[in-house]
């Protein structure tokens, strides 16, 4: 499918100088209007930008200081403290063991990118946004798009999931 950029914002969270000008120069060459792409070094100073504008699409490091990209993802899907829970973000990460993935999903990362980043992989990180959006699931313990990426037929019977802290039936 082709994509028209130019009316997207995003928002680029990266405390390296040269890894936020070769993103911005990456979504340049994918058709990003370079005036509706926004930059900030660390979470806190991302959490400004949004507080100034919205954007459609988050694309974050991982490690930087005083705020790294796991508290600043887990701020920004606090319905309460965050000027817009729903935005979808992008983990752009050296770091891509399972723990960090596993975290990752669990805090409400929509995608992730491992490092060195190429314009392939933040684009089809970007088309899996549009053509894929995730519902967003408001649970006691998570809010965030869905975690589950595989769409199958409903499960019944002893496979469902319980109500945490049950066990399926048959289970000992």
């Amino acid at each position: 499918m082709s994509y028209s950029y130019d009316q997207l914002r995003v928002l680029v969270v990266e405390d390296n100088q040269h890894t936020r000008a070769l993103i911005r120069s990456v979504l340049q060459n994918l058709g990003f209007n370079a005036g509706h792409i926004r930059e900030a070094f660390d979470g806190l100073s991302a959490l400004e930008e949004l507080q100034k504008e919205a954007v459609h699409i988050v694309i974050s490091d991982w490690r930087m200081e005083p705020m790294d990209g796991l508290t600043f993802v887990r701020t920004l899907r606090d319905p309460e403290k965050s000027p817009d829970p729903f935005v979808p973000v992008i983990l752009c990460s050296a770091y891509t063991d399972q723990e960090l993935i596993e975290s990752a999903r669990d805090i409400g990362i929509n995608e992730i990118i491992a490092k060195p980043i190429s314009i392939g992989n933040i684009k089809s990180r970007i088309h899996a946004i549009l053509d894929k959006p995730r519902p967003f699931v408001n649970a006691s313990n998570y809010f965030g798009p869905d975690r589950r990426r595989r769409r199958g037929p409903v499960t019944t019977g002893q496979e469902r999931r319980g109500e945490p802290g049950t066990k399926p039936r048959g289970s000992s």
